[in-house]
Formats: structure tokens, C-alpha cells, sequence
């Protein structure tokens, strides 16, 4: 018995997370809707009586805590209560009810108001929804309401209640606000609420898929069956009402910031009832990213150790060009380092000095000139690498004739061939000496000049960059001569 209580149990926590995780404002069905109580967590008293009015009545008129509370009517301790009793009426005889019998209810709370705290391990469950009232006790202490259900292996048990919170300025990621709206339940009235919406970018989209879903006509939710909507304003011609649909569309090209449209609910039954609302429309501009870049160059040469900064750089996530953004400079470590603006490259001018140079650049969006990012390009000055290659060959002492066409050939000056056109060849040394064998600085040969003594021979030579005559590299020569 107490194995089919747990294991319906179960099954009714797991309905109930699908149903929080789906709920909206929630409707009480005596003409007000209320808003969640996890969208204003982390909120004081102090801070919500900044922008609330506490009669159970006025319309809050700003944001506290960074929650928009703009439009919404604080609850008081007795609008709570009242709140509570659609769940259970004992709560209007008793500030306070716990136990048992008051699971099914409190567990039929957190259905429609997603808890503000709640754990759910093998053998233990709970829930627990908790905010603000604007009402205080006869010491001037705020009143929070809150609802809890849970079980153990053996039992069940909920509550409802409001009670004291002595520090008015404490921030509680469990407690939220209760807050309603009307919804002209009992009065025939129509409600139009204010909207927010954003688009992703100045791309524009689909702003608010439907003002009608938070408006109400007597009490029942508003439909394009049920209402006629009009666009009365609009502060951007980009930003329009869909009337037959009832979506705020955003057009591409819309000036990035805040727009906002005026919109007019009518109850077809009777088109005299009408009521406005507007929609807060946010369009925030096209992303701008500026990537870091690396490059190097000789100082012998100069050019564009980076051909272009932004090849790597994105505006709206397409590719950055001098078509849609602005390139400017904002600092190099040194001056022969420099950001041409009209290209994106960075060049490095000839004789820089050799070592590491950090450039930092600007990318601005050309429609949105304040919309920025920056990126930094690492520049390294560094010689060409001069590799000599050692070299091997056998020739005849007895005829002369030439033993190596180039002792250039497998000699490199940075990633290109070592030529007589970009190095300097010098002899070094020849061991032993021979004046019949001779390195030709012309053209890199080694040459065999007349008949000679036979033997070894090791010719160091030497290659230097004509363009810096200083970075060198040297490689030796092994020549063996036969007597044949």
C-alpha cells in the first residue's frame, strides 16, 4: 500500500515539473492574472515599495532590482490570502495551515505558480513558492506569503501562509513578488497590457509574436476573435502591428535602440470598449567582433607581416570588410608599425627594429559608428633565417674542372632559395690550404683550378643577406680528390 502512495507520488511530481516548466502568468479567475513569482526573485521590500504603490490597487511605475515591475499592482497580505483561498478556504479563518490534508492544494499551487525553490531526491520531495505582499504588521514589519508541499517514504504535508520578515531590505532568491493585473472580470471592461520584445539585430524579425496574449476582455483572455486591434503610434516606421495577427514586426535596416508602438484592443461585440497598451521594442546592433592577429617580417625588407586584420573579424557574423566597418589605429609600440585603414594590413617599415611590436586596432560599424569592437595584432621583426648547407663532392686531382655548379643549391634565405641575387658568398677557410682549388663568389662554384695534390679538403664558406649584411650562416665543403 504505502509502495503504490510513493510510486503516485512520483507520478505526480513528474506531472507536476511538466506543468511548471509550461506555466505563464497565471489567471485566478476572480478578474486578476498573476504574475510568476520566480521572474521578481532576489528583490527587497525596500526596493519594490521604491516603485509600488501599496494599496492593492495603483499600478507599479518602474523597474526594482532590475525586474520590471512597470504596470503590475502589488498584492496585499489580505489580496494573497484570497489568492490562497482559491486553493483552500481554511486560509481565510487562519493565517496560517499545514499538514496533510493541505498536500493536494499546495501541490495544486505549485502547479500553476512555478516554486521559487524545490528538491526532488529518492525518498524526499518538495516545493516551495514564496513572495512579497505590500503589507506590513502592526510593528511596520513587510508580510511574505508562501505555499510548500513535500514527501517523506510515510507522509504527505502542504502549507499556506503569511507571516513576518524583520529585515525589509533582505534579498532571497527563494522569495519573489506577488503581483496581478486586472482582467475587467465582472465589469465588462477591456485591459490592454504593456509588451517587451527584442529582435536579434537591426536585421529585424519578430518583435512580440502576440499583444493580445497578456490583454483581456471581461475577464476572458483576448483573441483576434474576440478583439480588433489597431496600430495607434509608432516611434520607428520599421516597427508595425500585424492587426490581423496581432505580432509586432521589426523591419531590416531599423535603427538599433528602443522603439515603441501604441496598439489599440476593441471588443468586436461592442467597439466602443477599447483599451491601449504599448510594446518596449529593443533592437540591439549587429554583433561586431575584432579577432587578435600574429604576424612577422624582416627588418632587411619591410611590407605587411599581416595582409589584411580583418580576415578573421566578423559584423553581424558575416565577414568584416571596408564596406561595413571603419578601420582606425589606436596604438602601436612602434612607430614603423602601422595599420593602413584602407586595406586592413599592417606594415612594418624597412630597418624596424628587430623584436616583438603590438598594434591595436579598431573595427566600427560604417551604418553605427558607436557600435565597436578592438583586437590587437602581435608583430614580430625577426632576420631572415640564413640556412648554409653542407656540402660533399669528388673530383679528379688530374684534370681541372669543376667538383660543386653551387654550393648555393640546397642553401636557403627564409623560406626562399639562396641566390647570388639576395646573398653574399665569401671563403672562409680551405683545410689543408690549396691554391689550385677556389670557391668563384660569382656564381657559389667550387673549382678545381689545375692539376693538384689529391686528398681531402673542407672549404667553410660563407652566406650573408645582402640586404643585412650581418645575418649570416656558414657550411662546409668536403671535396674529395682522387688521383685518377
Amino acid at each position: 500500500m504505502t509502495t503504490r502512495r510513493i510510486a503516485g507520488l512520483a507520478i505526480l511530481a513528474t506531472t507536476l515539473i511538466s506543468t511548471i516548466a509550461a506555466a505563464q502568468a497565471v489567471d485566478d479567475g476572480r478578474g486578476k492574472v498573476w504574475r510568476q513569482l520566480t521572474d521578481t526573485t532576489g528583490v527587497s521590500w525596500n526596493d519594490i515599495a521604491q516603485v509600488c504603490p501599496r494599496d492593492g490597487m495603483s499600478a507599479c511605475s518602474g523597474a526594482a532590482g532590475g525586474r520590471d515591475l512597470a504596470g503590475w499592482v502589488w498584492a496585499t497580505d489580505s489580496e494573497v490570502i484570497e489568492l490562497f483561498s482559491n486553493y483552500t478556504p481554511d486560509i481565510l479563518t487562519s493565517p496560517a495551515v499545514q499538514g496533510q490534508n493541505y498536500f493536494f492544494a499546495a501541490s495544486a499551487f505549485v502547479s500553476s505558480f512555478r516554486p521559487t525553490f524545490s528538491f526532488f531526491i529518492t525518498y524526499q520531495t518538495g516545493q516551495f513558492a514564496a513572495g512579497w505582499t505590500a503589507s506590513t504588521d502592526a510593528a511596520g514589519f513587510p508580510l511574505a506569503g508562501s505555499v510548500s508541499a513535500g514527501t517523506t517514504p510515510v507522509s504527505i504535508s502542504g502549507a499556506f501562509g503569511v507571516g513576518v520578515v524583520t529585515d525589509p531590505a533582505a534579498v532571497d532568491g527563494m522569495r519573489g513578488v506577488f503581483l496581478w493585473r486586472p482582467t475587467g472580470l465582472g465589469i465588462g471592461a477591456v485591459i490592454a497590457n504593456d509588451d517587451v520584445g527584442q529582435v536579434p539585430s537591426p536585421a529585424g524579425g519578430i518583435a512580440v509574436s502576440d499583444v493580445l496574449a497578456n490583454d483581456f476582455i471581461a475577464g476572458a483572455p483576448a483573441t483576434t476573435a474576440t478583439a480588433s486591434l489597431s496600430q495607434e503610434s509608432s516611434t520607428s516606421p520599421t516597427v508595425t502591428l500585424d492587426p490581423s495577427g496581432g505580432s509586432v514586426l521589426v523591419g531590416s535596416g531599423t535603427a538599433p535602440g528602443a522603439h515603441t508602438l501604441v496598439y489599440k484592443i476593441c471588443d468586436t461585440a461592442n467597439p466602443d470598449n477599447c483599451d491601449t497598451a504599448s510594446v518596449k521594442v529593443s533592437v540591439p546592433a549587429y554583433a561586431i567582433r575584432a579577432a587578435n592577429d600574429q604576424g612577422s617580417i624582416s627588418p632587411s625588407t619591410g611590407g605587411a607581416a599581416v595582409a589584411n586584420v580583418l580576415a578573421n573579424d566578423t559584423l553581424g557574423g558575416e565577414r568584416a570588410t571596408t564596406a561595413n566597418v571603419t578601420l582606425s589605429q589606436v596604438s602601436s609600440t612602434n612607430a614603423a608599425v602601422t595599420l593602413d585603414p584602407f586595406v586592413g594590413s599592417v606594415n612594418v617599415a624597412r630597418g624596424t627594429d628587430v623584436g616583438t611590436h603590438a598594434l591595436v586596432y579598431q573595427i566600427c560599424e560604417t551604418a553605427n559608428p558607436s557600435n565597436c569592437a578592438q583586437a590587437s595584432v602581435t608583430v614580430n621583426v625577426m632576420p631572415y633565417a640564413v640556412t648554409a648547407v653542407n656540402d660533399v663532392a669528388r673530383a679528379s686531382s688530374k684534370v681541372p674542372g669543376t667538383a660543386i655548379a653551387s654550393v648555393l643549391a640546397n642553401d636557403w634565405l627564409g623560406n626562399a632559395p639562396a641566390t647570388t641575387a639576395n646573398v653574399s658568398l665569401s671563403l672562409v677557410s680551405l683545410t689543408p690550404a690549396n691554391n689550385d682549388i677556389g670557391l668563384d663568389l660569382s656564381d657559389g662554384s667550387v673549382d678545381v683550378l689545375r692539376r693538384t695534390q689529391s686528398g681531402t679538403y673542407r672549404l667553410v664558406y660563407q652566406i650573408c643577406e645582402i640586404a643585412s649584411p650581418g645575418n649570416c650562416g656558414q657550411a662546409t665543403v668536403t671535396l674529395d680528390l682522387s688521383g685518377k
